[in-house]
């Protein structure tokens, strides 16, 4: 087992990825709760609805309500990779001797 004080220093990596996945996690949390809310209110009120609202041919609901948002978490996503998301360096472990 090594020694404690040639280990490589982990936890600028540990911080810097457990900030990026809270980030991505907020962010597909607010969109799951916008779809589920959503949804479960336009999915009922265009039930009663004669004819169905349509919006680039499907129902609006559904374009609004699901497509919509998950075009913008993708993008928000690809967006935040690209931009934020960066490596941290690792410590180069001296050889065994």
């Amino acid at each position: 087992m090594s020694k404690p004080s040639i280990r490589p220093d982990t936890g600028a990596s540990y911080r810097q990825s457990k900030r990026e996945l809270f980030v991505m996690i907020a962010a597909w949390a607010v969109t799951g709760l916008w779809v589920l809310g959503y949804n479960s209110q336009a999915a009922y009120a265009a039930e009663t609805e004669t004819p169905v609202r349509m919006l680039f041919g499907l129902p609006r609901w559904t374009v609004i309500g699901w497509l919509l948002p998950l075009l913008v978490a993708n993008a928000f996503t690809i967006w935040f990779c690209l931009r934020f998301m960066r490596d941290e360096p690792m410590e180069v472990l001296p050889e065994d001797e």
